[in-house]
């Protein structure tokens, strides 16, 4: 699935990055024009930085 193509994802999906962290998407996005991709805003849920929040190129991403 490509997620740099989809200008909306739901809430509450949570993915693993490719350093580790566990995070859960907040259903926000934005397009990067530059690159003609779309962002999805998530939110740390566990360890270190929880509840901080970041833009996130899913794609790299491991759903869990």
């Amino acid at each position: 699935m490509s997620y740099t193509k989809m200008d909306s994802i739901e809430a509450d999906k949570n993915f693993k990055t490719p350093s580790g962290i566990s995070v859960k998407t907040t259903g926000n996005t934005t397009l990067i024009d530059a690159h003609d991709m779309y962002v999805h805003e998530v939110e740390i849920t566990e360890g270190t930085g929880q509840g901080n929040v970041f833009l996130l190129n899913l794609d790299v991403a491991e759903e869990v």
